[in-house]
């Protein structure tokens, strides 16, 4: 009793659970760090050390104005964003809660009463009073609980960053299959010229006794076939149209529609600086979170092995009262104490739960964590593997103008039939089409790149947590 009053009165409080401020993932073959000096096995060797520090949003690097301008719009106007930002407020709400009970309650009461006697004698008695009560938090029982809900907001601000980046990727994946499928149109009306030609090709060589009506009806099938996608294009585009309306916070369809920024393709920007796979761990809003939810638990672990020790409190009240005035002045003060003394292990399986949750966490942690450097991975490779595609689609898609160009002309001398031209023409377009898609992939994979890697965002300054009378 008397160690407990020492701590009261000479120490902010006595501590009965470390707690770990920078839990880290437990990888196998590393113990308890997560350092990989060596970096990402799939990143670009000449890729510069990681400095995130004054970078800009990360979809700058496309040097793309309306794409700029959607993200900002959405950044802005999104309700769910904004949803998940209400969740910082009530975290701080909760805070504030957590650590009022720090300091002294103080409640005022009054009553006024009013009798009357059977002989019809009126009496009045008035009472007006503070009252004080103040738990000492002798063994930081209060202090832990405030600093868990403390860092529920830290995680709660951190998952408000993470939708944030999921945001900007969702917005520019779908600008960037807009793009693509307004390419595709273009490029489908010139296909569908190029087919039209060679259909008043075949019609008048077929007018001359040069070719069957066969060809006729090849050539007119493949233009068919080729202004037959059109519609689907179209369909696609309203649809990404409605979708980056609704991303961006407004009526989908009553606006104006995302603008065009050009129809060239966007040039892949340079590599971003990927560092080493522990810099995840300070980069992406995901881990940090998950990182200040364990640092909570452990606090309410903390908590729940102080609620095993006794309580202390002081309180006091002052009151006046009197008939039929405050004529009399009534004080007293008060100093309690209340502990466990039997509660059949309960306090103690609670305490094991909590220790439970917090190795349950970490675990998560770790999955979280390797789940991260396996995006990053699979981003790299996939998108080097996609340049790879690429160069070899524009070398196949040479070669197949190549042969469409041998083989037309050897169709006007009347060398050959119609259906190598045919051919031709169906390979020459379908690899136009393809490259499209394989641009856009590829692009896709920055995205994904970019997210795995937690951005960079703009800057978004952390607010400021909930003050009180005075900080502990």
């Amino acid at each position: 009793m008397a160690f407990a009053w020492l701590c009261a009165a000479g120490t902010p409080g006595c501590v009965v659970h470390e707690v770990n401020p920078e839990p880290v993932p437990v990888v196998a073959g590393e113990g308890t760090k997560a350092e990989n000096e060596e970096g990402f096995a799939h990143a670009p060797k000449a890729n510069a050390p990681r400095e995130r520090s004054t970078a800009k949003p990360w979809w700058e690097s496309f040097q793309d104005r309306e794409l700029s301008r959607l993200n900002e719009a959405a950044l802005a106007g999104n309700p769910d964003l904004r949803a998940v930002a209400e969740r910082i407020e009530q975290a701080n709400a909760r805070l504030v809660q957590a650590g009022a009970t720090l300091f002294p309650q103080v409640d005022g009461a009054g009553d006024f009463q009013r009798r009357w006697d059977v002989e019809g004698r009126r009496s009045d008695d008035a009472s007006l009073g503070l009252f004080l009560d103040w738990e000492l938090d002798v063994w930081g029982r209060i202090r832990s609980g405030r600093s868990a809900r403390a860092r529920e907001a830290e995680a709660a601000f951190e998952d408000w960053r993470a939708a944030r980046l999921l945001l900007t990727g969702a917005v520019t994946e779908a600008w960037l299959e807009l793009r693509e499928q307004r390419g595709q149109l273009a490029l489908a009306g010139e296909q569908i010229q190029v087919n039209r030609t060679l259909l008043d090709l075949t019609r008048l060589r077929f007018g001359q006794g040069q070719n069957s009506v066969v060809d006729v009806y090849q050539q007119q099938e493949q233009l068919e076939s080729t202004e037959a996608r059109v519609p689907d294009i179209e369909s696609r585009i309203e649809e990404l149209e409605l979708v980056l309306d609704a991303l961006v916070g407004r009526i989908p369809g009553a606006g104006d529609g995302p603008g065009r920024s050009g129809d060239a393709p966007i040039v892949p920007p340079d590599w971003p600086e990927t560092g080493i796979p522990s810099d995840l761990l300070a980069e992406r809003p995901d881990l940090r979170a998950q990182r200040a939810r364990i640092v909570a638990l452990d606090h309410e672990l903390g908590e729940a092995l102080a609620e095993r020790l006794p309580r202390f409190s002081i309180g006091a009240s002052l009151a006046a009262g009197g008939t039929p005035g405050l004529e009399r002045l009534v004080g007293d003060a008060v100093a309690a104490t209340v502990g466990p003394v039997f509660d059949a292990g309960s306090r103690k399986a609670e305490v094991e739960r909590r220790r439970s949750r917090v190795r349950e966490e970490v675990d998560r942690f770790t999955s979280l964590y390797l789940g991260a450097v396996r995006d990053v991975e699979i981003a790299l490779v996939r998108e080097q593997r996609l340049h790879e595609r690429i160069r070899r689609q524009e070398a196949q898609l040479k070669t197949a103008r190549k042969l469409l160009a041998e083989s037309k002309n050897r169709y006007v001398q009347g060398a050959t039939d119609y259906l190598p031209v045919l051919d031709a023409v169906g390979k020459v377009q379908e690899l136009e089409r393809t490259l499209l898609t394989s641009y856009r992939e590829r692009l896709s994979a920055r995205v994904s790149l970019h997210r795995a890697l937690g951005g960079p965002m703009p800057g978004t300054p952390r607010p400021e947590p909930p003050s009180l009378v005075s900080q502990p």
